[in-house]
């Protein structure tokens, strides 16, 4: 009788362990489940995004580097709001002409507030003019060649070599001469033997001031 009773039993046990095996099986083919990422690990933890980067240098994008503008290069309008400063350094503005050209002498200044064109005679007669910001002290336009006659190359370098008072002492003694103008033109003329520079002032009317190239006088 024991031996009959036992037989149910060893099949239950077998029927237990092949529905165990197939459970584990299925659990075993299936890939296991990426994680959800949390919200503090998909954005900063004040809420703000964060700053891009660049990926070949690791520096974020909104990085501004690089060194500021020294105020040496040419380049257009002088970026400083400044249209009519209260003084003009005359040497600082012929100086950069005279730069720009490559050596030579100044032999016209026009212009006004801010801006001024200066025309340059080199010692063959060759002229050269550059517009050149008075707030910046450097040029802003040029320097490009000015097509002239011969004839007033060799004039102008002429009574460039002969003048004893350079444009920038002329353009100063022209202003001191003057009733509260200010100047808008400055030229070279005369003669090799007399030289004489010619600056016009606007004000409240227009005026000459004729400045002696050798002796710096007025009249």
């Amino acid at each position: 009788m024991s031996t009959r009773r036992s037989l149910p039993v060893l099949t239950a046990s077998i029927v237990l362990g092949l529905g165990l095996t197939t459970v584990l099986a299925a659990c075993s083919d299936g890939a296991a489940p990426t994680p959800s990422p949390s919200a503090s690990a998909s954005r900063p933890a004040s809420g703000s995004p964060a700053p891009s980067a660049d990926a070949s240098s690791g520096t974020p994008s909104d990085d501004q580097t690089g060194s500021a503008d020294d105020g040496t290069g040419p380049g257009t309008g002088n970026g400083s709001g400044v249209d009519a400063p209260e003084t003009v350094d005359w040497s600082a503005v012929t100086q950069q002409g005279i730069a720009a050209a490559g050596g030579g002498s100044v032999v016209s200044l026009t212009g006004s507030g801010d801006s001024w064109t200066v025309v340059v005679s080199g010692p063959d007669g060759s002229q050269t003019q550059s517009v050149v910001s008075a707030t910046l002290g450097r040029v802003t336009s040029g320097p490009f060649p000015k097509d002239v006659d011969q004839a007033t190359k060799t004039a102008d370098a002429d009574r460039a070599a002969a003048a004893e008072i350079d444009a920038a002492t002329a353009a100063e003694t022209a202003v001191g001469a003057s009733s509260g103008g200010t100047l808008s033109s400055l030229v070279l003329g005369g003669s090799a033997t007399a030289p004489t520079w010619t600056a016009t002032l606007t004000g409240s009317s227009t005026s000459t001031v004729i400045v002696d190239g050798i002796s710096g006088a007025t009249s």
